[in-house]
């Protein structure tokens, strides 16, 4: 009678373990990166508006995806971040960079199986005033 309630105690950690890893397996699912800002179920398109500090997002999904648009800094903290729901198809969005400070930012556009990333380098170039000079020649 020992013997047989250890069979069943190892046979059901047995199970049990087994169990866990697969779970965990299944848990981490992979995102594929998309090229040419299309994926399967949706399409990016992205521009810096004229003479300012903004960029125009343009986004077409399919109908019944789920889509999300982060906007993440150089430590991968989410600056912004949107959720846009099944029934949209069409999505524009403006970011405004005139109060952000100069480094690298990533859009990150994602459906859970896909994903876009587009990098964004801000840097402002200070003018700086040099002293008028003159050149005067002697005989």
């Amino acid at each position: 009678m020992k013997n047989l309630k250890k069979m069943w105690a190892v046979a059901l950690c047995g199970v049990l373990m087994n169990g866990s890893v697969w779970a965990e397996t299944t848990l981490k699912p992979t995102v594929q990166e998309c090229k040419n800002n299309s994926c399967e179920s949706f399409q990016v398109g992205m521009y810096r508006v004229k003479d300012s500090l903004s960029m125009k997002l343009l986004l077409e999904k399919q109908a019944g995806e789920r889509v999300v648009v982060r906007l993440l800094n150089q430590s991968g903290e989410t600056l912004h971040e949107e959720f846009l729901g099944k029934k949209m198809k069409k999505y524009a969005r403006s970011f405004d960079f005139s109060q952000i400070k100069d480094g690298r930012y990533t859009l990150e556009i994602s459906n859970g199986d896909e994903r876009i990333l587009k990098e964004i380098r801000l840097s402002t170039t200070d003018l700086i005033e040099t002293p008028a000079r003159t050149l005067v020649a002697v005989n």
